[in-house]
């Protein structure tokens, strides 16, 4: 073999380190690569130490003050309505349904504002949502579909309120009753009787100058007229007697038809007075009809009186409706029970009387605008006061006895 010559040696020793030196960097760049995924991935894992966190922390840019998250005031609707709500004279509220949404709001912590609003306006307000809530009032399908309802509290009945008459004023009403076209025409039927029973036993008794109907004319037909009332009252004083067989067949005759006619006149004034006192009484709202009712203006009564078509004079709250009364523009109101004997005791005792229209269920819970989001817990906190053993004495605090 021939040697190679000293310069291509050299050539292909330069080569040869060129070519290690590449593969030297090569190898370098991929151990780099490794350590710097394995420290990216060590630092995805674990905290930075202490001292790393604090050097960070300290050339942290400051960070922006956090403005503190004020809670919403639940703004609840409010009127007044004993004894559900009341309104003292600090302008504060009180009542069954204040006292009853204080207790709930206190347990959920939730702020609120009391916030007085017209009765005709309450579903309205609900509805647009520039009110949350309203605690007092009656659950009604014809709002459903504007608001929301929770549970119920309270259940009670529609009533109607009338004027307490005097005893003259009874007397009066009775009067008009009995003094009848049935009364006056058997009234009229029974004179006639007499007289024309009278006149016969007169003619055929008088034949006997012994008898008890004989002498004069005058005296004669005094005495059978007497007779005929004592035996047509079934009295029988037996001061006075026919003595002939036709006297005493006619007089037979006269018993029996005297029977018919008392019988007739007692069952003709007993209908009279039943009809008398259905007529003052109030048992369904047909019986409405014949009265001037008055009512509270968007109330559950209201919307109930205009399904039925029985007109009604609307007033803003039962105390403009007493003022109905003394201006005689109504003689009846009609409303929930407990509010309407809450009103008739504490306002006008003794003046009224009530009577319960079984056939209209008021039920009272509270009313939400539509979605509140506090719906769920206020519903299960209400339910825990109102099933709890004591819920009906402490609304009786507010309402007096509850009848049912």
């Amino acid at each position: 073999m021939i040697p190679a010559p000293d310069g291509a040696l050299r050539q292909e020793t330069r080569e040869l380190g060129i070519l290690k030196s590449h593969c030297h960097d090569w190898k370098m760049s991929v151990y780099r690569s490794r350590l710097f995924l394995l420290a990216l991935a060590f630092c995805g894992l674990f905290e930075p130490l202490p001292f790393l966190r604090a050097e960070t922390n300290s050339i942290a840019p400051p960070s922006a003050p956090t403005t503190p998250v004020i809670p919403r005031r639940l703004q609840v609707a409010v009127f007044e309505r004993p004894p559900y709500s009341f309104k003292d004279k600090d302008g504060s509220w009180s009542g069954l349904s204040i006292d009853l949404w204080e207790k709930i709001a206190g347990r959920l912590g939730l702020s609120y504002d009391f916030v007085e609003v017209p009765i005709v306006q309450i579903y309205q307000k609900l509805h647009e949502g520039s009110v949350d809530l309203c605690p007092l009032v009656a659950i009604s399908g014809e709002r459903a579909g504007q608001v929301e309802f929770t549970e119920p509290y309270l259940f009670s009945h529609g009533a109607v309120i009338t004027p307490r008459e005097s005893l003259f004023q009874s007397l009066k009403t009775l009067h008009s009753y009995i003094w009848s076209n049935e009364v006056l025409l058997l009234l009229c039927l029974m004179l006639v009787g007499m007289a024309i029973f009278s006149l016969l036993l007169m003619f055929v008794e008088r034949k006997h100058e012994q008898g008890h109907f004989s002498g004069p004319s005058v005296s004669g037909f005094g005495s059978a007229l007497w007779f005929s009332a004592v035996t047509m009252t079934t009295v029988g004083y037996g001061d006075k007697t026919p003595i002939s067989a036709s006297g005493r067949l006619i007089t037979f005759v006269w018993m029996l038809a005297g029977v018919l006619l008392i019988a007739l006149f007692t069952g003709t004034i007993a209908s009279s007075i039943t009809t008398a006192q259905i007529h003052s009484g109030i048992e369904r709202f047909d019986d409405l009809t014949r009265f001037h009712v008055g009512c509270m203006s968007g109330s559950r009564m209201d919307l109930l009186l205009k399904s039925r078509g029985i007109p009604a004079i609307r007033y803003e709250n039962p105390e403009a409706g007493l003022a109905g009364f003394q201006k005689r523009q109504i003689n009846a109101y009609a409303g929930d029970s407990v509010s309407l004997e809450y009103w008739m005791t504490h306002d006008a005792p003794g003046r009224f009387k009530i009577s319960i229209i079984p056939d209209s269920a008021m039920i009272y819970a509270f009313a939400t605008k539509p979605h509140l989001p506090e719906l769920t817990d206020i519903n299960r906190n209400l339910l825990e006061i109102t099933l709890a053993p004591d819920w009906r004495s402490k609304a009786e605090q507010w309402t007096g006895p509850l009848n049912f």
